[in-house]
């Protein structure tokens, strides 16, 4: 499949740090005992193997070739680390969507996570604390694009063209990046942007002023510096990349194994 880029981002673990009493540094903290009936990782398989093998490589559990594209055997090995800690009563909930994650974090149920950069914000909107923490080992990182059906043409074809020169030209790249995502064209993304929000938000520069969600409300308060610092500090952070492994089959089977058990 080839894809045009238009967004991407690096994903770590979300905290409460009002609820944790000491510094989360690594992905095994995932799984420290201390946070039994208290974690949770997200349900999509492609993603949460990923965020499992962070932890057991973390954790001096499994040694990886290439977390990107694992063998079964590496696959086995993972599951079996999270199935064991399943057992032990370690999470909470494994959730599928933005919302639930949200409302898990912000309930308290949670207090260390799998998340998405949106997700942190959306619970900091609330004026409950939140932190996207950055981790020693690095972060998981992803990227998405727009593809063109096989069978456009004609108008279809120009309306589909237009619809990604239109993603590409600014609006909607800073739409993205007010909520932590990174626009595959950051160059257009700028120009409909502050030069305090472009600041605070691939600078790693503290806000001069209040920094707004996309939809208005008040995110960070002046002075906040963002989780993980500038756009080099954070992508240049990446220690894998989603991608469909070539056992992806076999992946989804243990997965499932996995919540199950």
């Amino acid at each position: 499949m080839t894809l045009i880029p238009t967004i991407y981002n690096a994903d770590t673990l979300g905290i409460r740090p009002d609820l944790i009493d000491r510094e989360i540094t690594s992905w095994a903290d995932l799984l420290d005992p201390a946070f039994k009936g208290k974690a949770s990782i997200l349900n999509i398989p492609s993603i949460g193997i990923m965020d499992a093998a962070m932890v057991c490589e973390a954790m001096g559990e499994v040694t990886y070739g290439d977390k990107g594209n694992m063998t079964q055997e590496e696959i086995d090995k993972t599951i079996a680390v999270m199935i064991d800690a399943k057992k032990a009563g370690q999470f909470r909930a494994f959730w599928k969507s933005f919302d639930e994650s949200v409302n898990l974090m912000a309930s308290g149920e949670v207090v260390i996570q799998s998340m998405w950069s949106p997700a942190v914000a959306a619970v900091r909107s609330k004026g409950i604390a939140c932190k996207y923490q950055p981790l020693k080992e690095g972060y998981r990182a992803w990227g998405g694009g727009i593809g063109l059906a096989k069978h456009l043409s004609g108008l279809e074809l120009e309306a589909a063209y237009e619809y990604i020169d239109w993603y590409l030209s600014g609006w909607v790249g800073a739409y993205l990046n007010r909520q932590g995502y990174y626009s595959a064209a950051p160059e257009t993304a700028k120009k409909f942007m502050s030069e305090d929000e472009w600041g605070f938000w691939m600078e790693g520069k503290a806000a001069e002023g209040d920094i707004l969600s996309p939809d208005g409300k008040v995110m960070e308060k002046a002075g906040a510096v963002r989780d993980g610092g500038s756009y080099e500090e954070r992508m240049g952070s990446v220690a894998c990349w989603n991608s469909v492994m070539d056992e992806n089959k076999h992946m989804v089977r243990k997965w499932n194994e996995f919540i199950a058990a």
